[in-house]
C-alpha cells in the first residue's frame, strides 16, 4: 500500500532533485543516481531513532551538558564576530578601491590618504615593485605571509609552495583552538552524553583542516590575472578566513543541538545499560538503608531521653486535640461531604479491586515458583 511518505520520497527523488541544477555537476549526478536509494534509508533511520527516543521520558538537560552548551555557544559567538571584516587583516585593494593592475606607487599614495604608512607597508611596497606576481600572492596568502616570510622568495621566486608551507602553521592554529573546544565538549568530563560524539566531532574538525589546506595548496594564483575591476578579484585569503569561522560556528551550533537533543532523550535516546541500572539501584538502596539507620538512631535517642520523650508525647496529644476540633467544625464537615459527594466510588472500587487482584496474582505466582523450586 502506497503511503504519504512513499509519495513524498518519489516526488523528491524524481522531481525535486533533477531540478537542482545549481549544484556542481558531479554532486547533481550522484544525487540523481543514488537519491532514490539513500532517501528511504535516511527516513527509516530517522523513524527508528524517533521511536527509540519515545520509549524514554524527556529529562532536563544535565548540568555537565549545560556547561558544554554554554562553551559551544560562546565559541560560536566568538567565531561569528571574528568572521567580520573588521577583525581581519587589512586589504589595501579594498580600502583604496583599487584595481589589481594599479601602479604600486599610486596604490600606496591612495593608502596614505587613509592612514599613515608604517614599515610593513614599505616592505609590501618593495615586494609589489620588485615582482608583480607578489600581488597575486598577496591575494591568496595575505599580507602577513608576503611580508614576513623572508626565506620564501629566496628559495624559489616562481614557487608558491614556500608561501603555502609558511601559511600552514597559522591556518592550523585556528583549527587547533577549535578542536580543543570540540574536545572539551565531548570529553569524559561531560559524561557519556558528550563522549559518544567525540569521534564525530574530531572527524568534523579534521575535515575542515584538510579541506582548507587542500583548497589553499591547490589554488592557482594566476586566476586573478584576468581581473579587470575590483569586483572581479577573488580575495582568497579573506574569503577563506570568513568561511573558516562561519564553519566553526556552524559546527558548534550543530554539536550543541545534538548534545541537547540526545541528553534530554528527545532524539537518539540511549537507555541505560544493565550495569548502570544495577549500580543506580544499589546506590538508592544504600541511601535508603542509611536513612533508615539514621531514623532509628534518632528514634532511640528520643525514647531514651525523658525530656524529648515528653515533648513528643505532648506534640501528638496536641495534634490529636487540634484535629478533633477541626473535624467538628461545620465548615470543614461541609467541605468533606462535598468532596465525598464528588468522588466516583464505582471507579475507585474498580481501581482498588484491580490493585488487589494484581497483588493476589503476584502472591500466587510467587507461591507457584516456590513450589516448582522445591520440587
Amino acid at each position: 500500500m502506497i503511503s504519504l511518505q512513499s509519495i513524498a520520497l518519489l516526488v523528491i527523488s524524481y522531481v525535486v532533485i533533477p531540478r537542482l541544477t545549481f549544484l556542481p555537476q558531479s554532486i547533481h549526478s550522484i544525487l540523481i543516481i543514488f537519491g532514490p536509494f539513500i532517501l528511504p534509508r535516511l527516513f527509516q533511520l530517522f523513524n527508528t531513532s524517533r521511536t527509540a527516543s519515545r520509549s524514554l521520558p524527556v529529562q532536563p538537560t544535565p548540568a555537565k551538558v549545560q556547561g558544554a552548551l554554554n562553551l559551544l555557544f560562546l565559541s560560536a559567538v566568538v567565531c561569528i564576530v571574528l568572521s567580520l571584516p573588521q577583525f581581519g587583516p587589512e586589504n589595501i585593494f579594498v580600502k583604496t578601491s583599487s584595481r589589481l593592475q594599479i601602479e604600486t606607487n599610486t596604490l600606496f599614495a591612495r593608502l596614505q590618504t587613509h592612514r599613515a604608512l608604517d614599515d610593513a607597508d614599505e616592505l609590501l611596497r618593495d615586494k609589489f615593485s620588485t615582482l608583480p606576481t607578489n600581488k597575486l600572492r598577496y591575494l591568496v596568502f595575505g599580507p602577513d605571509t608576503l611580508v614576513n616570510c623572508l626565506w620564501c622568495a629566496k628559495a624559489d621566486q616562481s614557487s608558491e609552495r614556500n608561501y603555502f608551507y609558511y601559511s600552514l602553521p597559522k591556518l592550523a592554529t585556528a583549527h587547533l583552538a577549535h578542536l580543543v573546544v570540540l574536545g572539551l565538549c565531548t570529553s569524559s568530563l561531560i559524561g557519556p552524553e558528550g563522549s559518544r560524539f567525540r569521534i564525530h566531532a574530531t572527524i568534523a574538525g579534521l575535515a575542515m583542516v584538510a579541506s582548507e589546506a587542500w583548497y589553499l595548496g591547490s589554488y592557482d594564483i594566476k586566476q586573478n590575472i584576468q581581473a579587470k575591476t575590483l569586483q572581479d578579484i577573488e580575495f582568497v585569503h579573506w574569503k577563506l578566513r570568513m568561511y573558516r569561522y562561519i564553519a566553526f560556528a556552524l559546527v558548534d551550533a550543530g554539536l550543541g543541538t545534538v548534545l541537547w537533543l540526545t541528553s534530554t532523550n528527545r532524539w537518539l535516546a540511549r537507555p541505560q545499560s544493565m550495569a548502570q541500572r544495577l549500580e543506580a539501584t544499589a546506590k538508592e538502596a544504600e541511601d535508603t538503608v542509611n536513612k533508615t539507620r539514621a531514623l532509628g538512631l534518632i528514634s532511640n535517642s528520643v525514647n531514651r531521653d525523658q525530656k524529648l520523650r515528653a515533648v513528643r508525647e505532648d506534640y501528638w496529644r496536641t495534634e490529636g486535640q487540634v484535629m478533633a476540633e477541626t473535624i467538628q467544625d461545620e465548615e470543614v464537615v461541609g467541605h468533606i461531604n462535598n468532596a465525598l459527594a464528588k468522588l466516583d466510588m464505582t471507579s475507585l472500587e474498580e481501581k482498588v479491586g484491580g490493585i488487589a487482584d494484581d497483588i493476589v496474582s503476584a502472591v500466587d505466582g510467587l507461591r507457584t515458583s516456590q513450589i516448582l523450586t522445591s520440587e
